[in-house]
């Protein structure tokens, strides 16, 4: 009997790595004015950000369905195996409840189900821990344990590039969007409880690196790191540069590196810069 980890496409790990890891994964969806598109399969991401640019309205994104994990779910124990699922928040879409309501449908207690309360390259970053434990041969029970306090010390950072999103969105005013550009205001969100909140505003890019390296800092005062995770968002010049602070002022021993796909995408803007660690 094997474990299988099934997850969904906002864990921002290209599909070939995930089938080389043997994660199923379910997309998610992406629904500008013209039609439907599904996360990972339909667009680049540099042409998502192309086309995201090129639109006036925001893009709206789709859960998963139920009978979508259903099916995954039962060719699964249909093998004989054990799932174990790890998805985005809860408190951001309803993909994992739909999972819960698959779980449901099929009755089964061989269908192990963790809500990781963040997301993108915060849920890729614990995918990395999930498959490496598996790959280790643990007991199911020290497996989930470990997989949960992982999970509740999760901290995870995005420094966001361009208002335009969130005026799009309806979340920002067209006023405070040209303030914001004017003064170069960058917000850096995070995510607590499984929710997005912003924790700080910084005046430029480099103030934003420097900042996200602080709270790394406090968390490793001595600077030495088992494993972090750093994505952007279409903007892999930036990405470079991040790193490189990173690596002058920390010895890690392991950096996950992500793209921001579509549908996290959507929300965060082009641009966009990450941080995710283990506090």
């Amino acid at each position: 009997m094997a474990i299988v980890v099934v997850t969904d496409s906002t864990c921002d790990i290209a599909p070939e790595i995930l089938k080389s890891k043997g994660v199923q994964y379910a997309p998610l969806k992406v629904l500008f004015q013209d039609g439907e598109y599904v996360d990972k399969q339909d667009l680049t991401n540099p042409e998502f950000y192309q086309k995201m640019k090129n639109s006036d309205v925001l893009p709206t994104t789709s859960q998963v369905n139920p009978n979508e994990f259903h099916d995954i779910f039962m060719k699964i124990l249909q093998a004989g195996d054990t799932v174990i699922g790890l998805f985005l928040s809860s408190e951001l879409s309803g993909t994992y409840q739909s999972a819960v309501i698959a779980k449901e449908m099929i009755g089964s207690d061989a269908i192990i189900l963790l809500d990781s309360r963040t997301t993108s390259f915060g849920l890729g970053l614990l995918l990395q821990k999930l498959t490496a434990y598996i790959e280790m041969d643990l007991e199911l029970d020290d497996l989930i344990n470990r997989m949960d306090s992982h999970i509740n010390h999760t901290q995870l950072y995005g420094m966001l590039d361009t208002l335009e999103n969130l005026k799009k969105g309806g979340r920002l005013s067209s006023s405070s969007a040209m303030i914001g550009k004017m003064l170069n205001l960058k917000p850096i969100i995070e995510i607590v409880d499984g929710k997005v909140g912003v924790a700080t505003k910084v005046r430029g890019g480099k103030k934003g690196m420097q900042w996200m390296l602080d709270q790394l800092a406090a968390s490793y005062p001595e600077g030495e790191i088992d494993t972090i995770g750093i994505a952007h968002a279409n903007a892999p010049d930036k990405l470079e540069v991040f790193k490189g602070l990173i690596l002058q002022t920390f010895n890690v021993k392991e950096i996950h590196v992500s793209e921001i796909g579509s549908v996290v995408g959507t929300h965060t803007g082009e641009g966009a810069l990450g941080l995710v660690y283990f506090k």
